[in-house]
């Protein structure tokens, strides 16, 4: 077999590591022979992803030029796993003219790793992880673990809970002013996807507010689900009341109220209906057994959802960075699990931009991928880091880890 003919079967399996163990490029490109053969296909793949790199003619070569199209050629149909049409299109010329460009940037590639083979004789191969090494990796992974189910318990806190933390702190008021409270919230509603801390200063200024223009009354908080919501409202009987007042509002304490409501991403009315005051909020109840899976490959996302749906998760699906970054904002998912190699925005990006939005953030990210940076995607703001192909029994052991009490 020509050279160029062993270069495109090993960049049409780049991916397959069982296929790669025994290609004859391993003994070219791959030194270490007393390495395992899973570690020497490791080796040869990440070589033939750098090497690409080396068919880059930079940013001032001209776009559609014979050595950008090549380039293009090598990241879509390899790296990214593109279709030639999709590829054609990209680079503006036609089927048949892309095939023959194919070939051109195979050949080139060829040069390329037969000039490193000469030049090196093949590398030596990276050292692997000590176990110190792999110790450190995982307590980092287990801090980042637990960073995320802590974020978690905050971001899908229980309403019932959460009303009750709030009565108790103006418990001696309620006292002082002779109000009795009642609180109609079933503890088994479905936890919400709000902040918990601004969502308990909110409803501490709404009590209070009405605790002050209230006497001898009873103040009600009622909650049902409804759908992917909660209606919650808290009312006050004015009939009850001694205190005129309360049914004139305080503009500017609702405009704090209603800023306050808006950070919480909370809809918040106020209420006047005859003798009733008080105020309705909506909450958004928190998908809690919802991952969103984040792959340009059909068949990862149904793998993954074999793997879930039995076990009572729901999954949703994203096929690219920007469909996922509006999906997450929508969902507020228990957890994403991210693929690092996608087209046009990579998982690095769609990582960094989960992290710079505030609704995003505590979001935790399951990066699973066929590139080994663990160490990277962890310190970067991964929650977790799972080998492709991704095994059930740790995906499942990632989203118990983030689920425990």
């Amino acid at each position: 077999m020509l050279l160029a003919d062993q270069v495109q079967s090993a960049y049409e399996h780049l991916y397959d590591l069982v296929y790669l163990r025994t290609h004859p490029l391993v003994d070219l490109l791959v030194a270490d022979e007393r390495a395992r053969p899973h570690d020497r296909a490791w080796q040869l793949h990440h070589t033939l992803i750098e090497a690409v790199a080396e068919l880059d003619p930079g940013p001032d070569a001209p776009v559609f030029s014979r050595e950008w199209r090549r380039h293009r050629i090598m990241v879509m149909r390899y790296l990214d796993g593109s279709e030639p049409q999709e590829v054609a299109d990209e680079i503006g010329i036609g089927v048949r003219h892309y095939y023959r460009e194919q070939h051109a940037a195979i050949t080139a590639m060829a040069d390329v790793l037969w000039d490193r083979y000469h030049v090196s004789n093949a590398r030596p191969p990276e050292p692997m992880p000590s176990a110190e090494a792999d110790t450190r990796l995982s307590r980092l992974e287990m801090m980042r673990l637990e960073a995320a189910r802590l974020a978690n318990i905050s971001r899908y806190a229980n309403l019932s809970e959460t009303v009750s933390g709030v009565i108790s702190v103006l418990g001696d008021l309620l006292t002082e002013r002779r109000l009795v409270v009642r609180q109609d919230i079933p503890v088994s509603l479905p936890r919400y996807a709000h902040d918990q801390n601004l969502l308990r200063q909110l409803l501490l200024g709404l009590l209070g507010y009405l605790i002050e223009r209230s006497e001898r009354a009873s103040i009600h908080f009622f909650a049902r689900e409804s759908g992917d919501h909660i209606p919650l409202s808290l009312r006050v009987d004015s009939e009850q009341t001694e205190r005129p007042s309360l049914g004139s509002p305080d503009l500017n304490r609702l405009d704090e109220f209603a800023e306050l409501a808006r950070a919480a991403q909370v809809n918040l009315t106020f209420v006047v209906e005859r003798t009733v005051v008080g105020f309705d909020l909506e909450l958004t109840s928190a998908a809690h057994n919802q991952v969103l899976v984040v792959d340009d490959n059909e068949l990862i996302i149904e793998l993954i959802r074999r793997y879930l749906v039995p076990r009572g998760y729901e999954v949703a699906s994203a096929p690219s960075a920007d469909r996922a970054l509006e999906l997450a904002e929508q969902m507020h998912p228990f957890a994403m699990t991210v693929d690092l190699m996608m087209p046009d925005r990579d998982g690095w990006d769609l990582l960094k931009a989960l992290l710079q939005r505030p609704t995003t953030r505590d979001i935790p990210v399951i990066v699973c991928s066929v590139l080994r940076q663990k160490e990277l995607a962890l310190s970067l703001g991964a929650t977790a880091f799972l080998e492709k192909p991704v095994k059930e029994d740790e995906l499942l052991a990632v989203l118990t880890a983030l689920d425990s009490p």
